[in-house]
């Protein structure tokens, strides 16, 4: 009885190690541009940018904004204006643009709202609503 015991609590032991020494995913440490009102005013003036609401700790989050890192070396892609915010904090660029979660990829070309997504993690997804700001 004592031995299975003694397993038991090393698993869980373990087990808890693991859980709390796991590196932590956090959408905020991505090196998208943060959103700042003058970067946004700049692409506002250039007419087409794209937006990515971001959460802290957002699993999504943490699949979809490294895709569109690697997405902006394309040269196709060079002169896309991309900012990243975060859609807890920032709620009236939520109002503005209807964000109503994380992980959400705004697209705006020409001053107009032509897109908005939820969710994409899949690289050839989140490229053809980039291409939509292009």
């Amino acid at each position: 009885m004592l031995s299975t015991s003694l397993k038991t609590f090393a698993l869980a032991a373990t087990f808890a190690v693991a859980l709390f020494t796991a590196p932590q995913v956090n959408a905020t440490n991505f090196v998208l541009p943060a959103y700042s009102a003058a970067q946004l005013v700049e692409a506002e003036k250039q007419g087409s940018f794209v937006l990515v609401a971001t959460k802290p700790g957002c699993p999504v989050c943490a699949k979809q904004v490294p895709v569109i890192e690697a997405l902006l070396k394309d040269p196709a892609f060079s002169d896309l204006k991309v900012l990243q915010y975060n859609q807890v904090t920032e709620k009236a660029l939520n109002n503005r643009f209807g964000v109503t979660g994380q992980s959400t990829i705004i697209v705006v070309n020409k001053g107009e709202l032509v897109s908005l997504t939820r969710g994409l993690t899949d690289e050839q997804a989140i490229k053809a609503e980039m291409l939509k700001a292009l």
